[in-house]
């Protein structure tokens, strides 16, 4: 049995002759060129690449890329989780993709008679983990699933003896792009709590070998190359494990092209990425500059009118119910929307159903402000996928701290209504509550938490994650 890195959350496991990859995001640059795998991914070890199978976890593009999809043909066997209302399956179908199998929380589906993957599902709009079992090993790629509570425990009971736990460590929340109009001393995100966090996880599972996952890119756009400055990389994490003496499980710092095998073990080629990582991002961003440059050039000509936002937000108004708009009574949104040098500012009034273009703007009388460009506007509205303007970070929210809560609603609203949750008439049909039915430990956990907070207990994350003193029960089943 042998496992690969191959991207920033790309995963290759080949076992009695059989590839299964997940997670394939392996050229190219993801979220309008703002996301970047890093380090970069090899020719080489592209061209290598022949899966038999391919996992994909979830939408968000730096797991579900379509150039890279595209690599390995459509008549691939793609195996994705079921959602409650099926979304990636429609979305794949429309990319080509035909050979398609849909996992229930909680099935297995065996790749060969000694090579069973079993998907979990978890969060709100669905997000899984997968657990693999080969050759009398278990690995937990539990990728970005924050699973904890009930359903962790469900998956542990299924699953006592985890090999290797791969799982992220960095944020890609948009927190850091918040800025405080009346107080911009504000603290909008903390970095040391990711690396905390994943050990948590990795203590709690327990495994024998923890990887940091699903965390190695960078970020090269003119936009949010300054954004680098508040990744956790391996190197912080391999660091907590050390300050906190963390000897069980062991962190492993892997790269793409490194692996493992039962024949040789750990294979990790010797790098510096995170030790001299400044240099590294310079020369990357220097490798990839033409690329940029016409980029910038194509969005600085990128226009927008009244009426494109006008025939987007009629679906959005339509969705919305209303005491969610009535949230926004009063509380107009503005875009600023820039292309060059032009800049378009609209505001979009949930309440009355109304999207107002207006000449200029001031923050007093504009306290909820997105900022972003023309052109990944027009992409937002074109995919029907503003939930990823999120995740990409080419976007600035400039809001009061009074109205910062209304701004989160309204991304909270979008992937509900992206995802399809929204209108409610949607989520209506059998496939939706079969789907949740199968995921009662979630609504449990999700109750509890709801109690806790209503008991004034802020969250705490170690609070839902199995009691350590379980973990140490089992961490030594290798020895």
């Amino acid at each position: 049995m042998k496992f690969q890195i191959l991207s920033h959350a790309g995963l290759a496991i080949t076992s009695n002759g059989v590839c299964l990859v997940c997670d394939p995001w392996l050229i190219g640059s993801t979220y309008w060129r703002s996301w970047w795998n890093y380090p970069p991914v090899s020719r080489e070890l592209i061209a290598s690449l022949k899966p038999d199978f391919i996992y994909l976890t979830h939408v968000h593009w730096d797991h579900f890329q379509g150039v890279s999809l595209r690599k390995f043909g459509t008549s691939i066997p793609i195996v994705i989780p079921r959602e409650p209302r099926g979304r990636m399956r429609r979305d794949l179908n429309d990319m080509g993709f035909s050979n398609v199998t849909e996992l229930r929380h909680g099935q297995s589906l065996y790749l060969s008679d000694d090579f069973k993957i079993t998907s979990y599902h978890f969060d709100f709009l669905l997000d899984s983990s997968l657990i693999i079992e080969t050759e009398g090993y278990t690995l937990f790629n539990a990728n970005d699933t924050k699973v904890m509570g009930a359903p962790l425990r469900q998956i542990l009971t299924h699953h006592p003896r985890i090999d290797f736990v791969f799982r992220s460590h960095s944020s890609a929340n948009p927190r850091v792009c918040f800025e405080i109009l009346d107080d911009p001393t504000v603290v909008v995100d903390e970095q040391a709590h990711y690396a905390k966090d994943f050990a948590l996880f990795a203590c709690a599972v327990p495994a024998r070998y923890a990887i940091p996952f699903a965390s190695n890119h960078c970020y090269l756009h003119k936009e949010t190359f300054h954004f680098n400055d508040f990744v956790t990389t391996p190197r912080m994490v391999a660091d907590y494990f050390k300050t906190h003496h963390i000897e069980s499980p062991q962190v492993r710092i892997m790269v793409s092209g490194d692996y493992w095998s039962d024949t040789e073990g750990f294979v990790v080629t010797g790098h510096d990425y995170f030790e001299n990582r400044q240099k590294h991002l310079d020369e990357y961003l220097g490798s990839k500059k033409a690329i940029l440059e016409e980029l910038y050039e194509r969005e600085a000509q990128a226009t927008i009118t009244k009426q494109v936002l006008e025939r987007y937000f009629a679906g959005v108004f339509k969705a919305m119910p209303y005491l969610w708009r009535r949230l926004y009574r009063n509380n107009s949104v503005l875009y600023v929307l820039t292309a060059g040098d032009n800049s378009y500012f609209f505001e979009v009034d949930f309440y009355r159903k109304e999207v107002r273009e207006v000449s200029e703007y001031d923050d007093q009388s504009h306290p909820i402000q997105i900022h972003t460009s023309v052109a990944v506007m027009r992409h937002c509205i074109a995919s029907d996928l503003f939930s990823h303007l999120t995740i990409s970070k080419r976007v600035r929210y400039r809001v009061t701290l009074e109205k910062k809560s209304l701004l989160t609603l309204l991304n909270r609203f979008f992937a509900l209504y992206e995802y399809e949750y929204l209108p409610i008439r949607r989520i209506l049909n059998r496939r939706f509550f079969t789907s949740w039915l199968s995921r009662w430990r979630e609504i449990y956990l999700y109750a509890q938490i709801g109690k806790d907070i209503m008991l004034g207990r802020a969250f705490d994350y170690a609070r839902y994650l199995p009691s350590l003193s379980r973990s140490e029960q089992v961490r030594d089943h290798r020895g």
